[in-house]
């Protein structure tokens, strides 16, 4: 049997639910995970173009932009791995969904807009697999916690922290969880679901394809690639940052008027360097 492509995949996501023919099930995913708040009935996707061959491996669009029925824009974006700054680009997404000008007598009353960030790692320290995130007037007695508008929300599925057998098995939203974390291991139960079925049967038909195995192994590929180059450049900036303050340590321990080998005791940096220091 034909092993299953990791619907986490951005490309492989945007197969199964990016597609014009396939906006039944994420109007279906949708609906289950926000619960009515809104509740869609139709949507129009946008920059629906799926790549069918790659020939470089420049970044491509593989997010999911709709606009449902009524009027609320939506930005669903899928990221495998936590490359440490999920929850600035989440916000940063976010406000460029905004429309950034009103015309003269335009409300400022615009469309809602929900970024949903669906995650194969944990990015916060919550224990809940989903957590919303809103602009906030934070508590300041005696005024309470409150949510300042809910025009404007970020939506973070964190699959890891998400186990079936804790969840509702009657929720649809267990089943779709189920398929996103790993459809080899989802309970059969949830394909009496139409939508979950469709998935399902889309993901084994594409995951048959030679041609969108290579397309998703590559992309996977790359982004390894690029996840790596980022955390090297993360660890050679902390490391340098460190160094920094060593040596501004160091200084001020010269102009104290210690001893070279003990600033260098103190601080990590060899004799060598606490004395260029002093030059």
């Amino acid at each position: 049997m034909t092993q299953l492509l990791d619907p986490k995949l951005d490309y492989i996501f945007k197969t199964i639910f990016g597609a014009e023919d396939k906006k039944p099930l994420l109007i279906s995913f949708l609906n289950a995970l926000f619960k009515g708040c809104p509740y869609i009935k139709d949507l129009t996707l946008e920059n629906t173009d799926i790549p069918k061959i790659l020939k470089t491996n420049k970044a491509s669009r593989l997010d999911v932009k709709a606009t449902t029925d009524d009027g609320t824009k939506l930005d669903i974006e899928i990221q495998c791995n936590n490359t440490g700054e999920i929850p600035q680009r989440a916000f940063h997404y976010l406000a460029n969904m905004v429309p950034m000008t009103l015309q003269s007598g335009e409300s400022y009353n615009g469309p809602n807009v929900i970024g949903i960030w669906i995650l194969g790692e944990a990015v916060t320290d919550r224990q809940n697999a989903i957590s919303n995130a809103y602009m906030t007037f934070q508590p300041n007695f005696p005024d309470p916690y409150q949510i300042m508008t809910d025009s404007a929300r970020i939506v973070f599925i964190e699959l890891p922290k998400f186990n079936p057998k804790d969840a509702d098995a009657k929720d649809l939203l267990t089943g779709w969880l189920s398929f996103l974390k790993d459809p080899v291991l989802m309970d059969r139960v949830f394909l009496q679901d139409k939508a979950v079925n469709e998935a399902m049967e889309t993901l084994q038909y594409i995951s048959a394809d030679d041609d969108v195995r290579a397309i998703a192994d590559l992309m996977r590929r790359t982004a390894n690639d690029r996840n790596s180059e980022m955390t090297v450049a993360r660890e050679e900036g902390r490391a340098e940052g460190l160094a920094n303050k060593a040596r501004e340590a160091a200084l001020a321990m010269l102009a104290d008027g210690l001893s070279v080998e003990k600033v260098s005791s103190y601080t990590g940096l060899s004799v060598a360097e606490v004395q260029s220091l002093r030059n």
